[in-house]
């Protein structure tokens, strides 16, 4: 999985390479003096060998290839721009500018639905802890553990056939079918749908401005950046420009075509090839989709919390009307 190590570590790896090579330091010896920097063995293990392979004269580009564990297309074709055009700091720190973005997004998304997930797990525990409250006050602490026994099976139940479907779903989505059809369905799947769209064109838009920025073809660019989308569906419609591209048409016209981009971030695209800062503009629109799924995310937030608070109400009132129902049975029969 390409995303398996954690992005404050390989963001802290290229923004430490980036300062060392600005302060005059080769490659080979940044990298050796951050040997025994990173947390993971993994990622250790990784800059050793590059410090060793470096410093024999082989490029860094070419060793990023070897681990696309750790290290993306997007982050290779970087670099290797890097090193032909003699300005390897900069990209350094563009590389380590994208990841640290990324990371402070995923932040803000945990952040802001932190609240919603104590209210959920509420929406399960409240009750609960009614029911083994009442059992010790009007049975005995048997009766309490006993309930707590079987909510605790039931939750390793629904545990196991949720591993289960998760395995299998992992697995059908190592198919091209399956990973077509997994995605078609994200991207339909009410309120998360149009989130996950937005994200796939923020990661899209700012990997194409990051490439482009750098030097790289207008059409390496869109290959290598369709494929940080995330989502095969709107990759593939990205990929399916780059033939218009090759003909000599506008970025934003092959764009166009996919019928996946906002009004909005069209116009922006085309602003910016009117005044020639492809780059700077596809930045401005990778902000604007990040803000727009960033404020679908809150808008959910607030919702589930009231839903939540309502779904635990009506849980509890049925608990007490059950418990005084058979309280009051008592002088009735």
């Amino acid at each position: 999985m390409l995303w398996a190590l954690r992005l404050s570590e390989r963001a802290r790896l290229f923004r430490e390479l980036a300062t060392l090579v600005n302060s005059g330091m080769s490659l080979g010896m940044a990298l050796s003096a951050l040997e025994d920097r990173p947390q993971s063995a993994e990622l250790r293990a990784i800059v050793q060998d590059a410090a060793q392979k470096v410093s024999r004269g082989k490029r860094f580009s070419e060793i990023m290839k070897a681990y696309p564990r750790v290290f993306s297309e997007l982050n290779v074709a970087l670099i290797a721009a890097g090193e032909e055009g003699g300005h390897l700091d900069t990209m350094l720190k563009t590389c380590a500018e994208y990841l640290e973005r990324d990371l402070e997004f995923q932040q803000n998304i945990a952040r802001e639905t932190f609240y919603p997930k104590i209210l959920i797990g509420a929406v399960f525990l409240i009750p609960l802890g009614a029911k083994m409250l009442i059992a010790l006050l009007t049975g005995s602490p048997v009766a309490a553990f006993v309930i707590g026994l079987k909510f605790f099976a039931s939750v390793l139940v629904v545990a196991a056939v949720a591993f289960g479907l998760y395995v299998a779903l992992r697995r059908y989505n190592e198919t091209e079918t399956g990973r077509r059809n997994i995605d078609q369905f994200k991207l339909h799947t009410p309120l998360i749908g149009p989130v996950i769209m937005r994200l796939a064109w923020a990661r899209l838009s700012r990997a194409l401005a990051a490439l482009y920025g750098a030097g790289v073809s207008i059409r390496s660019s869109v290959e290598i950046a369709a494929r940080t989308a995330g989502n095969r569906i709107i990759s593939r419609a990205v990929m399916a420009s780059v033939p218009a591209l090759e003909r000599g048409e506008k970025l934003s016209d092959a764009l166009a075509r996919t019928g996946q981009m906002p009004p909005l971030a069209m116009s922006m695209l085309r602003t910016g090839e009117l005044t020639g800062g492809i780059d700077e503009t596809m930045v401005k629109v990778a902000d604007y989709f990040e803000a727009e799924a960033f404020t679908s995310v809150k808008k959910m937030t607030i919702m589930i919390m009231p839903i939540s608070i309502i779904i635990i109400g009506i849980v509890v009132l049925f608990m007490l009307l059950n418990m005084y129902g058979g309280y009051f049975s008592q002088f009735t029969e």
